[in-house]
């Protein structure tokens, strides 16, 4: 009756407001530059050690590596490990980049970062020696290679696309794809300082896709290429 009388002050509206909690400026940068390490490694690891090997085929001096006293397992580290080192230090370029041109930093653990990092590097390079041996020619392993690392870092991987927004079918296309899991570590670790009890089905996801990929390579190898 007080109200209607005009006696009793009005009550304030409530308005609802969103609160953005790790990245309240809405800046694009800080949600892209993870991504973007993400897809530029795989394109980077992938397509370098899908042209490993297979070079050697075309020079025609795999024979001599096959008949020499390394194993199969020896081969593929032979070959993967100088592409981890470089992998790991465009790593480093990246997050140097980042943090200079676009204010982005490591809020996280820099352990969990650089363990994410050897574990995405030794998926991708043992998808690479994968391509190379299964490939008879530069030209085709690069086709491959680009077609396995390139399209499934933009499209299945979250970069762009929300993973929960697509089909189910494709959702479960985008389990077998190594960058979706990078690239919610790089987000998490990055952005949320995600501790690791968060985030270890991702970083189990990374080692069984790794070992998968290495295990082919080798087992291939192991056929006589």
């Amino acid at each position: 009756m007080l109200a209607r009388a005009g006696l009793a002050p009005a009550l304030p509206l409530v308005t609802p407001a969103p609160r953005v909690w790790f990245n309240p400026e809405l800046e694009s940068a800080r949600f892209l530059v993870p991504g973007l390490i993400g897809m530029l490694l795989m394109i980077s690891s992938v397509v370098a050690t899908a042209l490993s090997i297979v070079r050697e085929k075309e020079r025609e001096t795999i024979e001599q590596l096959m008949v020499s006293p390394l194993r199969s397992e020896e081969l593929v580290l032979g070959k993967t490990l100088p592409y981890l080192l470089i992998g790991l230090a465009t790593m480093a370029l990246i997050l140097l980049l980042g943090w200079q041109l676009f204010g982005v930093v490591v809020r996280g653990s820099w352990l969990l970062l650089g363990l994410a990092t050897v574990l995405f590097l030794f998926a991708g390079l043992g998808l690479g020696v994968l391509i190379s041996a299964l490939t008879r020619s530069q030209q085709v392993a690069f086709q491959v290679a680009i077609i396995a690392s390139l399209l499934p870092a933009i499209i299945l991987s979250g970069l762009i696309f929300p993973i929960r927004n697509m089909p189910l079918p494709i959702q479960g296309l985008s389990l077998l794809v190594a960058p979706r899991y990078f690239i919610e570590i790089l987000r998490g670790v990055i952005l949320k300082d995600t501790a690791f009890v968060e985030l270890w089905p991702n970083f189990a996801a990374l080692l069984a896709l790794g070992a998968a990929y290495n295990l082919l390579a080798a087992h291939k190898m192991k056929q006589g290429l």
